[in-house]
């Protein structure tokens, strides 16, 4: 699943541009054989290119192999990942984690702790905002999404084909 846990950590924008062509060169320098996807992955402008770098493969990847976890909850955990990480204000993560909420997303925030709750309250008043205990509310909800993201992070450094 490597191609599609690469290409859910771009289109979350956890990896940028120079992170996608980073790991696509890395790839290319330290093995003897590369599969071809990698070298149109290095060579990807944005994120429509990388996604057609790596369409074919995680078409492959997904035939051959069972993903536990949609990718929209990952996305979830990136963009936590993000903000915690100070990439992302708390108004960001919440416009964010509001497309995410969906029931159509694949994302399963909606069944926990209700995202639509937080989101009602700072439509209400801006100034919530600024309150400590939403960060708790957001944290709650999101971290362990977190652990998904860092798994496939993982995976990603530590791919190897050969």
């Amino acid at each position: 699943m490597i191609a599609d846990y690469l290409y859910i950590a771009c289109e979350s924008e956890y990896y940028t541009k120079p992170d996608w062509q980073d790991w696509a060169d890395r790839q290319i320098l330290k093995k003897s054989q590369v599969e071809y996807w990698i070298y149109d992955v290095s060579l990807a402008k944005n994120i429509v290119e990388l996604g057609t770098a790596v369409c074919e493969k995680r078409v492959e990847e997904r035939y051959y192999t069972e993903n536990n976890f949609s990718p929209s909850d990952t996305t979830v955990g990136y963009y936590y990942l993000q903000f915690i990480e100070n990439r992302l204000s708390l108004r960001d993560i919440i416009n964010k984690l509001s497309y995410e909420d969906d029931p159509a997303n694949t994302s399963s925030i909606h069944y926990g702790v209700s995202f639509y709750d937080i989101w009602k309250e700072i439509y209400a008043d801006e100034k919530k905002l600024e309150n400590p205990l939403l960060i708790q509310k957001i944290t709650k909800l999101c971290e362990p999404y977190q652990h998904i993201a860092l798994k496939q992070l993982e995976q990603l450094e530590l791919y190897s084909y050969e």
